[in-house]
């Protein structure tokens, strides 16, 4: 039960932020969303890297908002861009690309966090193949990383990307 209600968190987050997205993507343009945003998001990683089974659920709860928010950004912001220079009679066609692309990218998340958590327990030395609480902590912190690393490519986007699928400021 105590599960179920920290995920509601965050997806509570998730829906809190769709009503703002237009309008922050609107005000900021793609670039500086995804950038700024984009640090929000490694932050939230890395923060679930700080927690414990001490950690208040209050905190928990409120981490796990945040986080919810922040994704939501992200995800949305990236959904739409990757759409923006798309010409409609190609729009179909780069529907089924992103959406084979989106499943795929899924997969090498969940195959990168069984990773990250296999050498969070390596680094612990037992050998056992069973991952302790400890071994999240450092996956989070590699998560974190990478998520940092996906920001390059935000940072090479012009400053005007996507500008003409947003309302003018």
């Amino acid at each position: 039960m105590q599960a179920g209600s920290l995920l509601l968190w965050l997806f509570a987050g998730n829906l809190c932020m769709k009503p703002a997205t237009t309008w922050i993507m609107n005000r900021f343009g793609f670039r500086r969303v995804l950038l700024g945003n984009g640090l929000l998001v490694v932050a939230g990683f890395a923060a679930c890297g700080l927690l414990t089974a001490e950690t208040p659920y209050t905190w928990l709860a409120v981490l796990l908002f945040l986080t919810g928010l922040t994704r939501s950004m992200q995800f949305t912001a990236l959904n739409t861009i990757g759409f923006a220079d798309v010409p409609s009679p190609q729009m179909r066609d780069a529907t089924t690309l992103f959406s084979v692309l989106q499943q795929m990218n899924a997969g090498m998340g969940i195959a990168f966090g069984a990773l990250a958590l296999a050498i969070a327990g390596q680094a612990r030395g037992t050998g056992t193949g069973l991952v302790a609480a400890g071994d999240f902590r450092l996956a989070f912190w590699l998560v974190a990383g990478l998520a940092l690393l996906a920001l390059v490519d935000c940072a090479r986007l012009p400053r005007d990307a996507g500008q003409q699928v947003l309302r003018t400021r």
